[in-house]
């Protein structure tokens, strides 16, 4: 499990690059500068399909249940609140909601 656990830790640290571009672009327009479309959907992309779908898939389908099988509460703990910031990010991004 230790391989499996230092892939999800790169991918957190990917997830954070990602999101440090989006607080540049964020600030670019918030001084005036109008970002590149494709840039934004190849961010947009990245989002869904990285984040989204790999990575959150891999905590939701191996991860958590992993964890639940450990002992770990499903419900009123860490498990819950992961799955609810889970959510709560795909609802941002377009076309997920």
């Amino acid at each position: 499990m230790s391989k499996a656990i230092d892939d999800l830790k790169h991918e957190h640290e990917a997830i954070l690059s990602a999101l440090k571009i989006l607080d540049t672009i964020s600030e670019g327009i918030g001084n005036g500068s109008t970002p590149d479309k494709s840039d934004l959907s190849s961010f947009l992309g990245f989002l869904k399909e990285f984040a989204d779908k790999c990575h959150h898939g891999k905590e939701e389908g191996m991860l958590f249940p992993a964890l639940i099988a450990a002992g770990m509460p499903e419900k009123g703990g860490l498990i819950e609140v992961m799955l609810a910031e889970h959510a709560l990010g795909s609802d941002y991004i377009p076309g997920n909601g």
